[in-house]
């Protein structure tokens, strides 16, 4: 790898980045909307959550229509009606609402749990072996080689380690993105195009 001396920062100066020797630091806060869509992506990669999601949707919207046919042969109009509009609902905006549901689950979440380090300075150091992170709680070393990949969304980089568990770097603290996607190929970490990413 190339040998960098040079640092970049922004006036609010809460990001630092540099390359010596194989090694890559970061110094970023992360606020209460990182928490927020960390959560979000994580949820939309979850297999457990989205299939939670299809088997809720196709069963209410089924059990809607069953009712709405048995009502109709029973001639009863008043609630084959009903039960006929409640299926088209329930096909057409349960994702929607489930979407909504979540998302306001995760961001009260975010707010009872992690609400103490919105704001807090967190710092992550790679080398070509490991990955150290500090914050206010304490610190860290993680194997470089659990990092199964980086997710890059439009507004970060999450990396996801073999233990399920996340960690995520935000872009508006990040002067030179090229270089560092450059780095994180150096090291062997593979970034996956999640751009086109949002939660809807």
């Amino acid at each position: 790898m190339n040998q960098l001396d040079n640092r970049y920062k922004r006036n609010t100066c809460l990001s630092k980045y540099s390359t010596q020797l194989q090694q890559m630091k970061f110094e970023y806060k992360i606020e209460e909307n990182d928490f927020l869509e960390f959560q979000l992506f994580a949820a939309s990669k979850s297999k457990r959550i989205m299939k939670k999601k299809k088997i809720s949707w196709i069963l209410l919207t089924t059990f809607s229509l069953i009712f709405g046919l048995l009502f109709y042969f029973q001639n009863n109009f008043e609630l084959t009606v009903y039960c006929g509009f409640s299926t088209l609902i329930c096909g057409l905006f349960f994702p929607k609402y489930f979407n909504w549901r979540l998302k306001k689950h995760y961001k009260k979440l975010s707010d009872e749990k992690y609400q103490k380090r919105f704001g807090e300075i967190e710092k992550l150091e790679f080398t070509k072996d490991h990955i150290y992170t500090k914050d206010k709680t304490g610190e860290g070393k993680i194997k470089l080689k659990e990092i199964e990949g980086i997710s890059e969304t439009k507004n970060h980089f999450f990396l996801k380690i073999s233990t399920g568990m996340f960690l995520m770097i935000p872009k508006r603290e990040i002067d030179s993105l090229e270089i560092i996607r450059t780095e994180f190929k150096a090291i062997g970490l593979e970034i996956i195009d999640e751009l086109n990413w949002e939660w809807k």
